[in-house]
């Protein structure tokens, strides 16, 4: 276990590394005033990244780490909602499907995802919007919270902000974050939704098969059960890494879905900055946005080590 997690983190540190000197050669190429030299350019570029020192925004002259910290969390809040709604209806469809295999549930739940997976995350975001925003008048398509609510930021979390609220009408400003987050939350999860699926489908299906559920229903118990008790038990830990990289998917389709919905995040940010040539707003998003991504699929691989003795002994077995 201490070697594997050795490994990966210097894998992470390495990783790290390279991006660290990408980022640093774009930012020496936009800055035409940096004299210093190339290695002692690098170590100070690391220093004030580290420290805070990101660069000033050319478009609202505020400090660049400012803007991140203001934008980040409703990205996360966004990305956690569509992760959250994309698990639990596709562990959900993943399992009707592995145990109905072959059979029409499968082959209705197969067809959906193929049908969800192909669909556009923009034109999904205008059909919802025309739909039950705009003609039935459902949800609203916008925005974090109504104007008529006014909440003040603790966290940048809408919901968690309106339920920190001391105001009278937090209750209804908390109902109505939540339907505001409804329909970017459901484009955002339909790609991934698909991919846990897939995910779940395929190892519920080599799990069933295994002798120790073929006992636990032969002394009698109901089918659900020993799904519940011991199948996705054993078939959930072996996808979380490759679940935990469906977190990239949310991060980047989060750039076209928080345009649609004017959703104040990371990506709408992203987008405006190139579209003014804000290139010190530009870096330092992207530099979030991968480090975010690194950290999370690295930790995610050593926390399935770490809680599932199954995929220890295989590791032992590859080291043997």
């Amino acid at each position: 276990m201490l070697i594997y997690t050795l490994r990966r983190l210097s894998l992470l540190f390495f990783t790290l590394l390279i991006l660290s000197l990408l980022a640093y050669g774009m930012d020496r190429h936009i800055d035409n005033e940096n004299t210093a030299d190339l290695i002692g350019g690098y170590f100070q570029f690391v220093e004030h990244f580290l420290q805070g020192q990101w660069g000033i925004s050319s478009v609202t002259g505020e400090p660049v780490l400012d803007s991140v910290l203001a934008y980040l969390p409703a990205t996360l809040g966004l990305a956690l909602a569509g992760i959250f709604l994309a698990t639990i209806v596709g562990i959900t469809l993943g399992m009707l499907a592995a145990l109905y295999r072959n059979r029409l549930p499968d082959l209705i739940i197969s067809n959906l995802s193929l049908l969800g997976f192909s669909i556009p995350i923009y034109w999904l975001a205008t059909l919802l919007i025309m739909t039950l925003a705009m003609q039935l008048g459902w949800f609203p398509s916008s925005g974090q919270l109504s104007l008529l609510y006014q909440i003040t930021p603790v966290t940048g979390f809408s919901l968690l902000d309106c339920w920190l609220s001391d105001k009278p009408y937090r209750m209804a400003a908390l109902l109505d974050a939540l339907q505001h987050l409804v329909l970017p939350a459901s484009v955002l999860a339909l790609v991934t939704t698909t991919e846990v699926i897939r995910l779940v489908r395929s190892s519920l299906s080599d799990v069933m098969g295994q002798s120790y559920i073929k006992a636990a229903l032969s002394r009698g118990r109901s089918t659900w059960y020993v799904v519940f008790s011991h199948g996705l038990r054993n078939a959930l830990p072996p996808i979380l890494p490759m679940m935990s990289m469906q977190f990239g998917t949310i991060v980047t389709s989060a750039i076209i879905t928080e345009q649609m919905f004017e959703w104040p995040g990371l990506g709408r940010w992203l987008v405006s900055s190139i579209s003014a040539r804000d290139f010190a707003s530009v870096l330092a998003c992207m530099l979030v946005i991968a480090i975010t991504l690194i950290v999370i699929n690295v930790f995610s691989e050593l926390l399935t080590v770490l809680f599932y003795p199954a995929k220890r002994k295989a590791m032992y077995a590859q080291q043997g």
